[in-house]
């Protein structure tokens, strides 16, 4: 298992991703100084987001289906990763990009990329660090 998100998996040998990409963005206020450097304030916490990037070749049509109805519900959900990591996040878009298409229709080759947004650590997480601390 690569990682997880809710109930659908991303594993090597069905659904894998070939790129994880976070980035964090950390926010200040700029204050203006006449004739100095400006100074900036910490205007509170940070700011993750998470893009996966996958090819799917000679996979089921259906392979992200039961992904895309879990987006559609747009709540708040577990995404946690093979080395104990878990964070709750919110899947902001799925794109799907299909190609390689035989005469019946179906494709051979689908890439997608989903952009998720981290709004906290997974309560899962937060009891096992306190059960480490114990």
């Amino acid at each position: 298992m690569l990682a997880m998100v809710d109930d659908f998996e991303f594993d090597v040998s069905k659904t894998s991703y070939d790129e994880f990409e976070s980035r964090i963005t950390y926010f200040f206020a700029t204050h203006q100084n006449l004739g100095g450097f400006d100074t900036y304030q910490n205007t509170g916490r940070h700011e993750e987001q998470i893009l996966l990037k996958g090819t799917l070749i000679c996979k089921s049509q259906k392979q992200l289906n039961e992904f895309e109805k879990m987006a559609a519900r747009k709540r708040a959900i577990t995404m946690a990763f093979s080395n104990g990591k878990a964070f709750e996040i919110l899947i902001f878009s799925l794109n799907k990009k299909r190609n390689n298409f035989l005469n019946t229709g179906e494709f051979l080759k689908q890439e997608y990329q989903i952009d998720l947004q981290v709004i906290g650590g997974s309560k899962w997480e937060k009891l096992f660090q306190k059960m480490e601390k114990d």
